[in-house]
């Protein structure tokens, strides 16, 4: 089963849900709300602690400043930043009223403005904008988690944001134990705790790290290597990732005229170099003719101390043309890692993080609202979310890629591949090309069964990688009966029509799924994919009763690692957190 055949179990599971609560206004609403939002961009949500950098993170991503930046915490209003093909600012109530705001650009202080008002007068902002790096994803900032917004409305309100998105970026200046506690907080469902595959933790002001200076990333990412094994993060993510948000905004954003005042300040002498770095007032407040003070204070607050320091150790040593130079930022950063498994942990698998909204939403609505007959219903949900093998496959190629599991070089690059990273057909999930026979690939799928099955006894593997064994097992086993299907298929498909008149085809042989589908749901793929304002989604739940968002590098690190190691040898409710406890 392929991640859009998950998908499409869990929308018919969604969609009989709905008509088991069709006497249930408010219900069968919600519900109808999270169907539509299948067909709609993925939803990432980007929270964290109160001054983690999330509007700064935001801005790096899409390669604009859409999201307004300030010294302090202001933001009270959750934010939502999707593509439309002119500007656009709709300000939804509490109440369900959605106000156009007339705009001909996203002017900052416009949208700032607005994000200071109550969450009791505005429930949501909604800016569209034409920004490419949007088209395929919506970008959710929410209020900090200590924040003002969040005392005065409750965790829950946060937790309601969280639940309407399909994942979530989290950013904090240094990994807090409350940081974990609240990511496990809202992650207690039973199907958030089976499939960890939706939560990105972004160690977001990585050059703060101790005191700062050129050692402070290499600090970052011994802190960060040691979260990665704390066994309360495995539970809901995969990756801890440091970056440096300021300066990938400032590279991503980076206009001619800072380039060349750049290159100015890399001309200097060493010694006034290195005087003017020494501190903030140094750098602004020095008397250098070629570079006015409002251009080094332009600089500073666009780049940081962190981010100059780089660039101009850069120019001086010979990169000097402006593309390679924002090539070399971006790493440094740490965004360019950032935006690859963003891009890979998400967008690739959007699909199979869908397919787990719509199973989060079936589970809170039979938890939230139990009633007579509800028991066939669970166990449907009971046996999709035991058989969707995807999501164990999502999960360990994810623990693979960051370094929590780790094999031997050749059995790594074969696990990833028999997983599916470098796609999911048969072929590529073997290693062959498309015209190898039906009986190679089956033998094939039987060796690699049975390397693994060796993996399986060794007594050097602890439990967690047995485990990863297991998954591993699993896909060579539904490889197997997959080609072993093939013949019967074959044979089927090759008899006359005339054997099987449709007249004799009971209308009750349809899949249960069609015939409660509603018309809207049998739309072509691309038509249904329609971009909407969440509208439907401000509405609580009641209680109980494709451009990619990043523009990759021709040839990203990620992309080269994966290229070699394929070519390795073989060897509403209110939160989650709420409903939990009904």
């Amino acid at each position: 089963m392929t991640g859009e055949a998950l998908l499409d179990r869990a929308r018919a599971l969604l969609i009989r849900t709905m008509t088991f609560y069709r006497d249930d206004p408010r219900t069968s609403t919600w519900l109808r709300g999270r169907l539509e939002r299948l067909d709609q961009p993925l939803r990432i949500a980007v929270s964290g602690r109160v001054k983690a950098g999330k509007s700064t993170l935001i801005n790096a991503l899409v390669g604009a400043e859409l999201a307004p930046t300030d010294a302090e915490e202001r933001t009270q209003v959750s934010t939502f930043y999707q593509y439309g093909p002119e500007p656009k600012i709709l300000i939804h109530t509490p109440h369900g009223a959605v106000q156009n705001v007339p705009v001909s650009t996203l002017d900052a202080g416009t949208i700032r403005d607005l994000q200071h008002w109550r969450p009791d007068e505005v429930s949501r902002l909604v800016i569209e904008s034409p920004t490419p790096g949007l088209q395929a994803i919506t970008l959710i900032e929410t209020p900090g988690v200590a924040s003002a917004a969040v005392q005065e409305t409750g965790r829950s309100a946060l937790a309601q944001i969280l639940s309407e998105a399909d994942a979530v970026l989290y950013l904090t200046r240094y990994p807090r134990q409350t940081d974990l506690q609240f990511l496990q907080s809202v992650n207690e469902l039973q199907t958030a705790r089976s499939v960890p595959i939706s939560t990105i933790v972004a160690f977001s002001r990585a050059d703060e790290t101790g005191s700062g200076g050129p050692e402070a990333l290499q600090a970052a990412e011994r802190i960060a290597e040691r979260y990665r094994n704390d066994p309360t993060l495995r539970s809901f993510a995969q990756h801890l990732i440091p970056v440096v948000g300021l300066l990938g905004q400032a590279v991503a954003t980076m206009t001619d005229e800072e380039f060349t005042a750049l290159g100015n300040l890399a001309r200097l002498s060493q010694n006034d170099l290195e005087a003017l770095l020494l501190s903030a007032d140094r750098f602004i407040n020095s008397k250098i003719e070629s570079i006015p003070g409002t251009i080094r204070q332009q600089l500073f607050e666009r780049f940081g101390q962190f981010g100059l320091e780089r660039a101009l150790t850069l120019l001086r040593s010979g990169t000097t043309e402006p593309k390679k130079l924002r090539s070399a930022l971006l790493e440094e950063s740490g965004l360019n890692s950032l935006h690859e498994t963003v891009h890979q942990q998400f967008v690739e698998r959007q699909d199979a993080l869908r397919a787990r909204s719509a199973m989060l939403a079936v589970d809170m609505v039979l938890r939230a609202n139990p009633r007579p007959g509800v028991q066939q219903l669970r166990g449907e949900f009971e046996r999709l979310l035991a058989n969707a093998h995807e999501w164990n496959e999502l999960r360990l190629l994810s623990e693979l890629d960051s370094g929590q599991v780790r094999f031997a070089r050749p059995l790594q690059a074969e696990a990833k591949r028999l997983l599916g990273a470098f796609g999911t057909s048969p072929q590529e999930r073997l290693g062959r090309d498309e015209t190898t026979l039906t009986a190679d690939l089956a033998g094939e799928a039987a060796a690699a069964l049975a390397r693994w099955r060796v993996q399986s006894v060794n007594p050097l593997h602890d439990r967690i990688h047995r485990e990863a064994v297991r998954t591993v097992l699993r896909s060579c086993e539904r490889l197997i009966v997959n080609q072993a299907a093939q013949p019967a298929q074959a044979a089927q498909a090759a008899q006359p029509h005339a054997a099987q008149p449709h007249a004799a085809q009971p209308h009750a042989a349809q899949p249960q799924a069609a015939q409660h589908q509603p018309a809207q749901a049998a739309q072509p793929q691309q038509g249904r994919r329609a971009r909407s304002a969440p509208s439907q989604d401000a509405q609580s739940y009641p209680r109980p009763g494709q451009t990619q968002i990043v523009q990759p590098r021709s040839e990203p690190r990620q992309g080269r690692r994966r290229r070699e190691e394929h070519q390795a040898p073989q060897g509403g409710p209110d939160s989650p957190g709420a409903h939990s406890r009904h």
